[in-house]
């Protein structure tokens, strides 16, 4: 996958990325955009920002390293801000809920008290200030014996709205209920994955499920957009055949994408 940052400034302390789609003023140092990350000093009130999350979750036996996540922050209303914030954390979220679901006693005594270490990085797509879109790519070092990754999840946000959006926010029903017109569009290895006899895309694949496990687990397909166009990002829990990203030019997306939705895409895409 490419991914495409433009007017970029760097902040240092906790913050990786300032995207300047979202004018930069004044700093915080408290609060942590509702996503149960630590306090960062010196990070911009607004704009696009990514933080990282080094907390420690003991009962789970998991600590972050560096753990990057996205943060809106500036918005008028704090209360959309902070859903945002959730939103963007909750993959992180999510790995701490699953490895305390699946530690069981067997892992416990191969841990022996030490926790996983778990990272995240963020890639960005389109960086606000409309429409913010992400992935946070995990790398783990388990405390215990397993060769398994965990997924790719991405994210995309309507900041007006304060929400994220889903598949039924992005696609026509006529795409969701039929996905070949999405198949045939979408470019990238398909042919390895025919090799994997991976099953059709369907509507089910866009939503949380369980994967042979006894947490729920993000979306097996997932959007991402950045300026070239719309990319699907297929990314499970595994070792082979887990993780594929298909992409398709804007242009191609007029029978696949919601109308409103595609010229709001399009307008964040193509803004400096």
């Amino acid at each position: 996958m490419r991914t495409v940052v433009r007017n970029v400034a760097r902040v240092t302390v906790a913050v990786a990325v300032a995207v300047t789609g979202t004018a930069l003023a004044g700093c915080s140092s408290g609060g942590d955009g509702g996503g149960g990350g630590p306090a960062a000093a010196d990070v911009p009130a607004k704009g696009t920002v990514v933080l990282q999350d080094n907390s420690d979750h003991p009962q789970q036996l998991v600590k972050f390293k560096d753990a990057e996540y996205v943060k809106v922050g500036g918005l008028a209303d704090k209360a959309v801000e902070q859903r945002i914030g959730q939103e963007f954390h909750a993959p992180l979220d999510w790995a701490v809920k699953w490895f305390g679901a699946t530690l069981d006693a067997e892992r416990r005594k191969q841990c022996k008290g030490k926790p996983s270490i778990v990272q995240t990085k963020v890639r960005f797509g389109l960086g606000g200030p409309d429409i913010v879109s992400a992935t946070s790519a995990f790398t783990m070092i388990p405390c215990y014996e397993s060769e398994e990754a965990l997924p790719t999840v991405p994210v995309t946000v309507d900041v007006k709205a304060g929400k994220a959006l889903g598949p039924e926010d992005v696609l026509t029903g006529k795409t969701l209920d039929d996905t070949k017109d999405l198949w045939d569009t979408l470019s990238g290895p398909k042919d390895d994955w025919k090799q994997c006899d991976l099953s059709d895309i369907q509507r089910k694949d866009f939503l949380p499920g369980k994967q042979d496990g006894p947490v729920e687990t993000p979306p097996s397909a997932g959007l991402y957009f950045d300026r070239n166009g719309m990319n699907l990002v297929w990314s499970t829990i595994g070792t082979d055949c887990s993780s594929f990203t298909f992409s398709a030019p804007y242009s191609k997306l007029k029978d696949i994408v919601k109308p409103d939705v595609l010229s709001r895409l399009q307008a964040a895409a193509s803004k400096k």
